[in-house]
């Protein structure tokens, strides 16, 4: 490590950023807008820094506290705030870009995606097989994420995790298309164009254009996957005009994806404004570590929630 070395420059991702980035804040006395890329020599405090008790969070970081705050909230029937997980898949793509795709050669950052997803999937087997000596609510299936392909139907234990499948599917599937190299080429000469077809293309499974079955047989990653993408284009909408076709392009395509449920769709539209227009927040610094613990700890509270609050 040297002085010009980066977060993402050192191997940071989306994983490690949280704790990182409220160290920083807490430090410099505010959060700079790409402080994931700058040179550690540009990273100085103000010459006035904020009083004490002023803070900011990262949007971010704000949005996956709330995610998973809902998620355990509505499965445990305390409340019926819903939305949180796919609000994570969105958050998901957004942070794939900033921490993934970023000026390092395509194998490494295909190494670094690679990194990403075994951090994913292997905690998340090795608690699902650790439950699976404890009791019959989950399958071999379910060990190796393909619940979604191989499990049994009308499971209602067994779709449990049907997020993390659809999550690490969707960075397998990036990651085996960013490793050719004439996509490589095109994601970096055009790094916003590039997800917004990634999405449109998704909208064709969205909108069950291609007479696919209905969406509770078939892997919810191949229905969910665009929210992933507009996720990464927000990332990467550097000026108002992109910021606002990423704006109406959730406000056109999330509604009606949740019949019946107009809040759920009106908090992931709400989502993907503030992490197109609001890089931080207000803060506090005992909000920001709740926030922070949250944020850091999403993965293991969402896979753990099931057994500690059985529903």
């Amino acid at each position: 490590m040297t002085r010009d070395s980066s977060f993402v420059g050192l191997g940071g991702d989306s994983l490690s950023y949280v704790e990182m980035s409220l160290h920083l804040e807490e430090r410099l006395g505010h959060l700079p807008a790409d402080w994931h890329t700058t040179p550690i020599r540009d990273l100085r405090p103000p010459e006035r820094a904020l009083p004490s008790h002023r803070r900011a969070l990262e949007t971010g970081v704000a949005l996956r506290a709330m995610a998973i705050f809902c998620i355990v909230g509505s499965h445990i029937h305390v409340f019926g705030i819903k939305g949180g997980a796919h609000l994570l898949l969105a958050l998901a793509g957004f942070n794939f870009a900033r921490f993934h795709l970023t000026t390092a050669d395509r194998r490494e950052r295909v190494r670094r995606i690679g990194i990403s997803i075994a951090r994913i999937a292997v905690p998340s087997m090795i608690w699902i097989g650790f439950v699976l000596l404890l009791n019959d609510d989950y399958t071999l299936a379910n060990l190796a994420l393909l619940d979604s392909v191989l499990g049994p139907e009308h499971s209602k234990t067994g779709m449990q995790f049907w997020f993390i499948e659809a999550l690490v599917y969707i960075l397998v599937a990036a990651v085996a298309v960013l490793s050719v190299p004439m996509v490589d080429r095109a994601e970096r000469r055009f790094p916003y164009a590039l997800p917004l077809v990634i999405a449109a293309v998704g909208l064709l499974t969205r909108y069950d254009l291609l007479g696919l079955p209905d969406r509770d047989r078939i892997p919810d990653a191949i229905t969910v996957f665009w929210l992933f993408a507009l996720g990464w284009a927000a990332a990467k909408a550097t000026t108002a005009g992109r910021r606002l076709v990423v704006t109406a392009a959730a406000v056109a395509t999330v509604p009606g994806f949740f019949p019946g449920d107009p809040g759920r769709e009106a908090i992931i539209v709400a989502a993907f404004a503030l992490l197109a227009w609001v890089p931080t927040l207000p803060g506090r610094e005992r909000v920001n570590q709740l926030a922070g613990l949250l944020a850091t700890s999403s993965l293991y509270i969402y896979l753990t929630h099931w057994q500690i609050f059985p529903s």
